[in-house]
């Protein structure tokens, strides 16, 4: 990219320098075909020309100033395409972190609900070992016939969990 910008100021320079050398040529030019000028008003005419030398600057300066801002244009847009790039990526990121997010969650709901069945499941045993509790088991009867049923959702709740303890390690 150094190379082309040095060739550009470079090729500019030149332009700028040869239409300042055909300005100064054209002085002596007109001057040997047509002479010397015989009156202030010929002389003047002669330095008419400053403005074409002060014209061709201006179109150098405006050719030099469209190169530039091409150049300006096409660094913006790579910028652009690579923020483009990462804010893909940022993207890409925050999606895969809810996810996670939303796999730990639903992990720890199934811990919980493992710790509320096993609780529910240990009532009953407790309150039948126990003398002191012993009059208090015609309460916890419903408790223990449902035994089987959740133990059994204690088991599903145990594969799920296991399943998203091995997506949540997996990601």
């Amino acid at each position: 990219m150094k190379r082309k910008d040095t060739r550009l100021t470079v090729t500019m320079v030149a332009v700028f320098i040869s239409v300042t050398v055909v300005w100064f040529l054209s002085f002596f030019i007109v001057s040997r075909l047509f002479g010397a000028p015989d009156g202030a008003g010929r002389a003047g005419d002669l330095f008419g020309a400053v403005g074409a030398l002060f014209s061709g600057w201006a179109f150098v300066g405006v050719l030099w100033a469209i190169f530039l801002q091409r150049k300006s244009l096409q660094i913006q847009h790579e910028d652009l395409k690579g923020t483009r790039d990462e804010m893909q990526h940022a993207r890409e990121a925050h999606e895969e972190s809810a996810h996670v997010l939303y796999d730990q969650v639903e992990a720890t709901r199934l811990q919980t609900r493992v710790q509320v069945l096993t609780n529910l499941l240990d009532i009953p045993m407790k309150v039948d070992s126990s003398t002191f509790l012993s009059g208090f088991s015609r309460n916890v009867v419903p408790q223990r016939d449902r035994f089987k049923e959740n133990f059994a959702e204690l088991a599903e709740s145990g594969d799920k969990l296991r399943e998203k303890d091995e997506d949540i390690s997996n990601k």
